[in-house]
C-alpha cells in the first residue's frame, strides 16, 4: 500500500532519478529511472523491452505511476565477480562509488552499459561485485516495503 504522499504519476520525463514507474494500465510499463552520462534514463523492468534503457527528456509517449526516493537492496547469496563472468543484462553491480542496473538501446547489438542507481557511496576501491537478484524497495527499517522484485536468469 502507498501513502498519496508517497507517488505521483505523469510522463517518465517528469520523474525524478531514483524513481520507480509501475503501469497503471497494460500501455504502460515498469521502470526505474537512473542516470546515464547525468542524465535522467529509464530501464524497462518488465516484460517486451526488459532491461532496455532511453533518456527520459523530453519522453512524453511513455507515463505512469511514480513512486520518487526507492532504494534498491541485493541479495548477497547471488554475488558473482564481474570480471570474471562479465554482467548480464538487470544485473546490478557495485564498483567504484556506484551501483549500476546493466541494460541495453534497443539497437545496440548485445553491448550493454551501466545506469547508476546510486552514486557517491563509499569507495570498492580495485574490485566490484554483482547480484543477479535485488528488490526495489520504499522506506527503511520497519516501514521498509518491497515494490519490485528482480531475478536475473544469466543466458
Amino acid at each position: 500500500m502507498l501513502a498519496p504522499e508517497e507517488f505521483t504519476v505523469g510522463a517518465f520525463a517528469s520523474a525524478p532519478a531514483g524513481s520507480l514507474i509501475l503501469p497503471r494500465n497494460k500501455h504502460e510499463a515498469t521502470a526505474i529511472i537512473g542516470l546515464l552520462d547525468e542524465a535522467p534514463t529509464a530501464v524497462f523492468l518488465r516484460d517486451q523491452f526488459q532491461f532496455h534503457y532511453f533518456n527520459t527528456a523530453g519522453s512524453e509517449n511513455w507515463s505512469g505511476l511514480i513512486i520518487p526516493n526507492v532504494r534498491v537492496e541485493v541479495d548477497e547469496s547471488t554475488a558473482f565477480d564481474p570480471r570474471h563472468i562479465g554482467s548480464p543484462l538487470g544485473a546490478v553491480v557495485r564498483a567504484a562509488t556506484e551501483l549500476g542496473l546493466y541494460a541495453k538501446t534497443e539497437r545496440s547489438f548485445g553491448q550493454s552499459r551501466a545506469v547508476s542507481l546510486a552514486s557517491n557511496l563509499p569507495p570498492t576501491f580495485d574490485a566490484g561485485v554483482g547480484f543477479t537478484k535485488w528488490h526495489v524497495v520504499l522506506g527503511a527499517g520497519p516501514d521498509k516495503r518491497i515494490l519490485l522484485k528482480v531475478d536475473v536468469q544469466p543466458t
